[in-house]
């Protein structure tokens, strides 16, 4: 009689363990923001940003994965709520690390620069060289009218230069479609500069230079909330690239949205 009353306590366990809801699996929501080539919902392919959050997050089946598309501030502030959020679009500072935790390089990407009108001739007498550009003299002239991002970070160069006191006149934007925005306002004579990246100058109407003393590498990475939480979703990307060898694949995919020219063109200024 014990005997069948242990067995039916031991059945009653097992049951009652096999009949137990299974822990949901952690959703971890993935901030980017508009920035062709590097990420474009809208296109196929997506952008490179995208294709490597995409080789990353196939082999993490264990969390879901939500994919948010927000202006440039909202991942900012989001990854200070610590809402389960991480982000590959936010480059690396010290201020930044104070709240946020960061993996190492994905890749190192051209520098950000400077983006005008095709032959403006406000702007020509500030190119030191074919490609390359003085932005501190470009900063001190209060004829010209320059548009950026807020908060966004383009380089310890670049940054720097804008921290110090300048005459040229500032237009700061915070919308989700930003880029786009500026690229508009460059076109319609609005403003006459605007900070952005090689790929931005994408047609005849506009011109890309690299910033003097400005070209040192940028070098996004997974960047998600300090916490436990941040911690565990950093440490298994980590893990993923080293087992499988993906910073080789994500050199590949970053290569694909650049032409040979643009490459030989950045490595000469060097």
């Amino acid at each position: 009689m014990r005997v069948c009353t242990f067995l039916l306590i031991i059945l009653s366990f097992y049951s009652a363990w096999a009949q137990a809801p299974t822990k949901a699996p952690q959703t971890i929501y993935w901030l980017f923001f508009d920035l062709p080539p590097a990420v474009d919902f809208r296109a196929s392919p997506p952008g490179y940003m995208v294709e490597i959050h995409q080789l990353l997050t196939a082999r993490m089946p264990e969390y879901k994965h939500q994919v948010v598309e927000v202006p440039f501030l909202r991942i900012l502030q989001q990854l200070k709520k610590k809402m389960k959020v991480c982000s590959l679009m936010v480059l690396k500072n010290p201020e930044r690390a104070k709240f946020i935790e960061f993996g190492t390089p994905l890749l190192q990407g051209y520098p950000a620069g400077v983006i005008t009108r095709k032959d403006d001739p406000k702007i020509s007498k500030y190119v030191v060289k074919p490609g390359l550009i003085d932005f501190d003299r470009i900063l001190k002239d209060e004829s010209l009218t320059l548009g950026l991002v807020a908060e966004r970070f383009y380089g310890k160069k670049i940054n720097s230069s804008l921290a110090k006191k300048n005459e040229v006149k500032l237009v700061e934007k915070k919308s989700l479609n930003v880029d786009h925005e500026l690229k508009a306002l460059l076109g319609l004579g609005r403003i006459d500069v605007y900070l952005g990246y090689p790929f931005e100058a994408d047609n005849d109407k506009f011109t890309f230079y690299f910033v003097k003393e400005g070209l040192e590498v940028l070098d996004p990475r997974v960047g998600c909330e300090k916490s436990e939480f941040g911690k565990e979703v950093v440490a298994k990307t980590e893990s993923l690239r080293k087992e499988f060898k993906l910073d080789a694949e994500f050199i590949k995919v970053y290569n694909r949205y650049y032409s040979p020219d643009a490459q030989k063109k950045y490595k000469s200024l060097q």
